[in-house]
């Protein structure tokens, strides 16, 4: 009687076993990868939000640092519910057309948000028409023009975009008054107490606000309150980053948790003013 031969293998219990294991191995690994790409993704995401709004910063720290220095050249702030404006006389070279207007020593600079993104103007400034050059001597640079409430922004098309993302600005002011520093919300009506300003964003991603709609950028915006008297908004502001999760349950949480707040003080010069 001839024997059957016996091959080895596994009983489907075994397989079944190892079959479970390796699922398990897959699904840790998965998570793992994905923890690792999230991760990856948010670290881009911070380093595109603090290169913008270091570069806006510096923008708006060289622009404040060399402010025209005269009686007649106010810093103009429109105060509103939601964000700021911004604008003023700067000696940083102002845009000049070839062959056709003269070169400019002092522009007329403007910050606004527009379309969820921080704009920056910037023109030549008060030396008169076409190729005329001012006799500088004489002191003939028609500064006297500026209304006394601060110089109207420039034309639509000098703006220009210089952070996307960008969901709130707001300006405060540090103020010398009785022979003191203190923080206000709005600049004086003395503008020589300023002795500082300090602008505070909150920016977000723009590869990831992409997903936002217009209202809910707006909606995300509103949860940043306005400035206040002897309060900077930096502590509230993060405080209010990181809870909008909380706060916007049924918008994209990944998103909202990129939102950042910057602050820049941007001193302003402390020489005599010219009259």
């Amino acid at each position: 009687m001839k024997m059957r031969a016996h091959t080895a293998g596994f009983t489907l219990l075994e397989l079944i076993v190892v079959m479970a294991v390796l699922s398990i191995f897959l699904m840790i690994t998965a998570v793992v990868s994905r923890d690792a790409i999230d991760m990856h993704g948010a670290t881009l995401s911070r380093l595109r939000t603090e290169r913008d709004s270091a570069m806006l910063m510096r923008q708006l720290e060289a622009d404040i640092a060399q402010r025209v220095n005269r009686l007649d050249a106010r810093i103009r702030v429109e105060k509103q519910v939601g964000n700021d404006r911004l604008t003023l006389l700067t000696q940083r070279q102002g845009y000049a057309m070839h062959a056709i207007t003269a070169e400019r020593r002092v522009s007329l600079v403007s910050y606004r948000i527009e379309h969820n993104s921080l704009q920056r103007a910037a023109s030549g400034y008060g030396f008169g028409p076409g190729m005329q050059r001012p006799a500088e001597a004489d002191g003939t640079l028609a500064l006297a023009r500026i209304p006394a409430e601060g110089p109207s922004e420039p034309d639509a098309n000098a703006f220009q975009v210089i952070a996307a993302g960008v969901l709130r600005l707001e300006f405060s002011f540090v103020v010398r008054e009785a022979g003191k520093s203190v923080l206000r919300a709005a600049p004086p009506a003395d503008q020589q107490q300023i002795q500082a300003v300090i602008a505070t964003v909150a920016v977000v991603d723009a590869e990831r606000s992409r997903k936002f709609t217009q209202s809910q950028f707006e909606l995300i915006a509103a949860q940043f309150p306005d400035a206040s008297d002897d309060v900077a908004p930096l502590a509230q502001w993060r405080d209010i980053a990181a809870n909008l999760t909380r706060r916007l349950p049924r918008l994209p949480r990944g998103v909202l948790q990129q939102v950042r707040v910057y602050q820049g003080v941007c001193s302003l010069p402390t020489v005599n003013p010219l009259p």
